[in-house]
């Protein structure tokens, strides 16, 4: 998972400091994909000096100071092109995609249209794998890699259905 585009996701709907990005981001991904505090930060340096983030506000509440970022209409463009691009096809794609849904939710984005795009990718896959197997020309260690990358991919289809399935009730278990 790209530590930029989920921590520019998790930004979008409103300014945060490193502290409330850290909280948000393991209220969300945390257990699934931890994060160390020190990413947290250098990555809001890079996003500031890429201009995808802007300082909006430095607070001290008794504490450290907390600077405050808010996502860029630079930063939304590649976050939106992010959103609706296909992961690369990975024998264990449902990390990655599973964090895209849940932040496409978290911003209110078309978490459907993430799931189709997904799966248009994943068929167009499945029919060169196919192809693999039904050519003569083919090698037995072909056709094994071949079936092996369909059995995943259509475990993934399968996944992407059943997520599609639910979205109502995840948009109701992360933002009410």
């Amino acid at each position: 998972m790209p530590v930029p585009e989920t921590l520019l996701a998790l930004m979008e709907p409103r300014p945060l400091h490193g502290y409330e990005l850290r909280r948000q981001y393991d209220a969300v991904l945390g257990l699934r994909r931890p994060l160390r505090s020190g990413q947290i930060y250098s990555t809001l340096q890079r996003l500031r000096r890429d201009g995808l983030v802007d300082v909006v506000g430095v607070e001290r509440a008794g504490g450290p100071e907390r600077t405050s970022f808010e996502v860029t209409p630079a930063g939304a463009a590649g976050l939106e092109r992010w959103f609706f691009q296909p992961e690369g096809i990975q024998p264990y794609l449902q990390p990655d995609l599973y964090a895209k849904v849940l932040l496409a939710v978290l911003t209110q984005r078309d978490a459907t249209r993430v799931l189709d795009v997904q799966r248009a990718a994943h068929r167009a896959l499945m029919r060169d794998m196919t192809k693999i197997k039904s050519s003569p020309d083919s090698r037995d260690i072909d056709v094994i890699a071949a079936d092996l990358a369909i059995l995943h991919l259509d475990a993934d289809l399968r996944w992407i259905d059943s997520t599609e399935r639910r979205l109502a009730k995840i948009r109701q278990d992360l933002i009410g």
